[in-house]
C-alpha cells in the first residue's frame, strides 16, 4: 500500500516535495544506447547530473520529456531504457517540539561524554548534510562548516569540480552557490547543528562529532520543495563526504536512488544514513529502508519508541529523537523531535567513528555501530524486531574491537558445542562447516530473535580434524575454526 502526500503532514509546517511535471520522466539509459537514438524520436533529452568526469554510470542517468508517456515502457522491452520513474513524493522528516527537558539529555544517553576521552574527532571528516541548507552566520554553526577554501567566491571555477564558487557548499534547489536556508525552512539548519555543532568554544552546544565538520547541500528550494536529492548526494560523496545525513525519505521505492547510493558506497565508500520517518506506521521508508543504508527510528530517554515514529524490520537502528536542544537560525537554539534529529544523532556518531578508525571503511563502520547497540526490545514489547539492533551507545562502538562475534565452546570438541554469537539483524542465518580441504560438511538454518543468540550443535559423527565454521546473514558474515578430536 502506497501512503499518500496527507499522510506526512504533521513532518512540517510547510510540507516538503518534489515539484511534479506531467510530462518529465526520470529514465535510466541502457549501457549500450546514446541520446541520439532518443533525440531521433523527437523526445528531449537532459542530463540529470554534472558529469565532469564523462562517467558512464553518470551519463546513463537523464531526464525526458516524451510526447506519449506510453512510449516509456515499450523502451524499456526495446532495451533502450532499462527503467523510468515519476518523481516521487519525499518530505523531512522533522516534528517540532516545545516540550522542555534538560538540554542535550541525549549525549549522556548516548555515552558521547565518555568517548571525548579517546578522541575529538578530525576536523578534516565531515558529514555530507542533505537538506533545506544552513544559516551559515548562526553562532555555533560558523565554524563547523566544511568550506571549500580551494574555490572562494570569485566567479571562477578555480578547483575545477564543475561548480563555480561553491566555497560553502551547492544549492541543488535553487542551482546556484549559495546553501543557505530559505526564510523559515530551518530543517537543515537544525540537522547541521545536532550532527556538528562547533564543541567546546563556550557559547551553544556540543555535538557527538566535535571537532568533526558539515557540508551543507541545500536540495530544496525557495518555496521549500525538494528538487533533486540524489543530485546532492552524489555531490556530497564527490566532495569528500565519508558520512551522508539523509533526514527525508518516501514510501516509494525508487531504482535510480539505489543505484545512486551503492554508487557512493561501493565506489566511494560512503555510509548513507536516513530517517524512519514520522507517520508511527509499519511500513518501509526509503532510502532509510535500503540494505546499504542505516535507518534509524526515533526513541525517548527512556529508550522507548516515539508515537510518531515509524518501525518495520528494514530499520536498522534507533537513537534519541524526543526534545532534542540545539542550533535553529538566526543564533537561536530550539527543541525538536522526530526521526530526523534521530538520524542526525547517529550521523555525529558515525564521522567520529570514521575519523577515529580510519582504515575501517563504510561497511565496517556501519556493522561497528549496530553491533553495538543498547538491547531496547524490553522496552518496546509492540515492536519487537522492528526497531533495529537498539539504541546507539557510541561508547560502545568505539570502545569494543568488534561485537561482531563468534565464540565455540568447548574448542577443542567431540563433535558437541555451542556457538554463541552477537548478530547484527534478526531474521535468517546459515551455518556452514568445511572441512580442511574446503568441502562442505554440514550446513543448516536457524531464525534469530535476538542479539545476542546460541546455537547448539550435535556433529557425534564428524571425523577428527580441523573445520571452518562460517556465519551468514544479510548484513553478518563471521567465521571460526574448530579443532574436533576423538
Amino acid at each position: 500500500m502506497r501512503l499518500g502526500f496527507a499522510l506526512f503532514v504533521p513532518f512540517l509546517c510547510t510540507c516538503l516535495c518534489f515539484a511534479q511535471s506531467t510530462n518529465s520522466y526520470n529514465v535510466r539509459l541502457s549501457n549500450t544506447i546514446s541520446w541520439d537514438l532518443l533525440q531521433t524520436k523527437n523526445i528531449s533529452v537532459s542530463p540529470l547530473f554534472r558529469n565532469s568526469n564523462n562517467s558512464v554510470f553518470l551519463n546513463s542517468f537523464v531526464q525526458i520529456s516524451p510526447t506519449n508517456p506510453t512510449e516509456l515502457d515499450a523502451m524499456v522491452e526495446q532495451g533502450i531504457l532499462l527503467y523510468w520513474e515519476n518523481k516521487r513524493v519525499q518530505e523531512l522528516y522533522f516534528t517540532p517540539s516545545d516540550e522542555s527537558f534538560n538540554q542535550q539529555w541525549y549525549l549522556n544517553k548516548i555515552n558521547a561524554p565518555e568517548v571525548w576521552d579517546s578522541t575529538q574527532g578530525d576536523s578534516t571528516y565531515f558529514v555530507g548534510v542533505v537538506d533545506s541548507g544552513v544559516d551559515y552566520h548562526h553562532e555555533d554553526l560558523s565554524g563547523n562548516l566544511a568550506y571549500n577554501y580551494a574555490d572562494p567566491i570569485n566567479g571562477l571555477d578555480d578547483d575545477n569540480d564543475g561548480y563555480i564558487d561553491n566555497f560553502y557548499g551547492w544549492d541543488f534547489g535553487d542551482l546556484d552557490n549559495d546553501p543557505m536556508v530559505s526564510g523559515s525552512y530551518a530543517h537543515g539548519s537544525v540537522m547541521c547543528g545536532i550532527i556538528a555543532a562547533q564543541t567546546n568554544n563556550t557559547i551553544g552546544t556540543a555535538s557527538t562529532a566535535f571537532n568533526c565538520k558539515y557540508l551543507p547541500v541545500k536540495i530544496t528550494n525557495i518555496a521549500g520543495l525538494i528538487t533533486d536529492t540524489n543530485a546532492g548526494i552524489l555531490y556530497a560523496a564527490q566532495m569528500g563526504a565519508k558520512v551522508i545525513n539523509c533526514s527525508f525519505g518516501s514510501t516509494e521505492f525508487s531504482q535510480a536512488e539505489a543505484d545512486i547510493i551503492t554508487y557512493v558506497t561501493d565506489s566511494l565508500d560512503v555510509l548513507i544514513i536516513a530517517s524512519a520517518g514520522n507517520n508511527g506506521l509499519n511500513i518501509p521508508i526509503y532510502p532509510a529502508s535500503l540494505t546499504n543504508v542505516i535507518g534509524v527510528c526515533a526513541v525517548d530517554e527512556m529508550d522507548q519508541k516515539i508515537p510518531i515514529s515509524n518501525y518495520h524490520t528494514s530499520f536498522d537502528i534507533s537513537a534519541p529523537g524526543s526534545s532534542i536542544y540545539g542550533p535553529y537560525i538566526e543564533n537561536e537554539y530550539s527543541y525538536k523531535s522526530g526521526t530526523s534529529v534521530a538520524t542526525g544523532i547517529v550521523s555525529s556518531a558515525a564521522i567520529l567513528l570514521r575519523s577515529y578508525f580510519k582504515t575501517e571503511s563504510a561497511e565496517e563502520i556501519r556493522i561497528r555501530i549496530l553491533n553495538s547497540a543498547d538491547y531496547i526490545d524490553d522496552y518496546n514489547p509492540l515492536y519487537l524486531a522492528q526497531l533495529g539492533t537498539g539504541r546507539l551507545n557510541v561508547l560502545n562502538a568505539i570502545s569494543e574491537i568488534s561485537k561482531n562475534t563468534l565464540e565455540i565452546f568447548p574448542n577443542p570438541s567431540r563433535g558437541i558445542f555451542d556457538l554463541e554469537l552477537n548478530l547484527i539483524d534478526y531474521g535468517n542465518y546459515q551455518i556452514s562447516i568445511f572441512d580442511v580441504l574446503g568441502k562442505l560438511y554440514y550446513r543448516t538454518e536457524f531464525f534469530v530473535r535476538s542479539k545476542l543468540h546460541t546455537e547448539h550443535l550435535n556433529l557425534q559423527d564428524i571425523k577428527q580434524g580441523y573445520y571452518t565454521i562460517e556465519i551468514n546473514g544479510t548484513s553478518y558474515y563471521n567465521s571460526s575454526g574448530i579443532i574436533i578430536v576423538k
